[in-house]
């Protein structure tokens, strides 16, 4: 559903917007999208619940972001299935999650669905307190996040089929749904700060929960920056990006998985800032 046929409400009209958007614009690297694309994604006041696929588009110009309010008007939607999904963190409005899904799209050169988790403000200090939770009241703080049993997982999977369900999150149900699809095969899955953390989760439970389903996604290339998470054994293709500056991510991050740090950069992935971690580069191997 193209965005000119969504209501929308002005960002400036409502302050939670506001605030999503000034997050986004600290945190992503909103240059690599459109004027055009800005203005309409930052009238947006999506709090959860939405997909959006975002083309490549190196030049700028135009409007190539589409929005889907929910999974089913998502499937509805005529063309291929799609194979490359990116999950947002830290001011994960419909700016946000766009501007994370345009850099993997111009690096592929193909479209990505980003999955807009709306958290904003609030998830900054849950961010910086660690506390991530996907069952209801299981927090943990300065610590890494205790892989699923396998009786948890079960049941995530089975809330994962009502995403409104919040015991396990909106993204991470999101994502599920999109990992249990019959015939849909995972190329990429890109994550950034909670992001990172929700891709691990969902994949640990897939793993668990459904192997024959996990079989189908085992090759995908995973990508994490700005949180270091364990991924199932059986995937190959996984790097996880961190900067030597960012206490942020490393208090949520688990200290026996492997990572690459990226040097002088912190948690932000905004380009025209000092400190930031460079996703185009590390997605191209150059990060240095």
């Amino acid at each position: 559903m193209a965005f000119d046929t969504l209501p929308r409400l002005p960002g400036a009209a409502n302050p939670l917007a506001l605030r999503n958007t000034a997050l986004d614009w600290a945190f992503y690297d909103i240059g690599n999208l459109s004027s055009a694309e800005v203005g309409i994604l930052s009238a947006e006041t999506t709090l959860e619940g939405a997909l959006l696929v975002v083309h490549p588009n190196e030049a700028r110009a135009g409007i190539a972001v589409d929005k889907f309010e929910g999974f089913e008007a998502f499937r509805a939607a005529p063309g291929p299935l799609l194979r490359h999904f990116a999950l947002a963190g830290v001011g994960s409005s419909d700016l946000g999650a766009a501007s994370l899904a345009r850099t993997l799209a111009n690096h592929l050169g193909e479209p990505v669905v980003a999955v807009v988790a709306g958290y904003g403000a609030p998830a900054l200090v849950e961010e910086a307190l660690g506390g991530w939770v996907f069952f209801r009241g299981a927090n943990r703080l300065m610590a890494p996040a205790e892989p699923p049993t396998r009786a948890q997982a079960e049941a995530a999977l089975a809330f994962a089929q009502a995403p409104s369900d919040a015991r396990i999150g909106w993204d991470a149900a999101m994502l599920l749904r999109l990992l249990t699809e019959p015939r849909r095969k995972v190329g990429t899955l890109l994550g950034h700060s909670k992001g990172g953390v929700t891709s691990s989760f969902a994949l640990q439970v897939l793993s668990l929960a459904d192997p024959e389903r996990f079989a189908h996604h085992a090759q995908a290339r995973v990508v994490t920056a700005g949180a270091v998470q364990p991924m199932p054994a059986a995937m190959t293709d996984v790097s996880q990006f961190l900067g030597a500056l960012d206490w942020l991510g490393e208090i949520n991050s688990d200290p026996t998985v492997r990572r690459t740090l990226a040097p002088r950069a912190w948690h932000h992935l905004n380009t025209q800032t000092p400190a930031h971690l460079d996703l185009a580069a590390a997605l191209e191997g150059r990060l240095g």
